[in-house]
């Protein structure tokens, strides 16, 4: 409700992260796999149709952290990424090129 942003779709919502977050640019534009895990995890929530704090109740975790994550404020540890995996009923797989 107090959200700083409105996400419409998908597109805009990384649309309007770069637009308030230029340091982010380059991260979005490029191949970061923090970035990947982090967009990752903001499409999957939105497929499902759920809010952060619905995420984040199913998580075991502070919605803060599921923003913090999405906002690209923090590197989620490997124990937060398989809480929200299996919070969306996914497993997490690692792909070394």
């Amino acid at each position: 409700m107090g959200n700083k942003y409105e996400i419409r779709n998908k597109d805009d919502s990384f649309k309007e992260l770069i637009k308030d977050r230029s340091d982010l640019k380059d991260t979005v534009e490029g191949l970061d796999p923090v970035y990947e895990l982090r967009k990752k995890i903001l499409l999957l929530r939105l497929d499902e149709g759920l809010s952060q704090e619905e995420l984040a109740a199913r998580a075991g975790m502070r919605q803060s952290v599921i923003s913090r994550i999405e906002n690209g404020e923090s590197e989620p540890r490997i124990a937060t990424v398989n809480k929200i995996a299996k919070a969306l009923n996914r497993k997490v797989k690692i792909d070394l090129v």
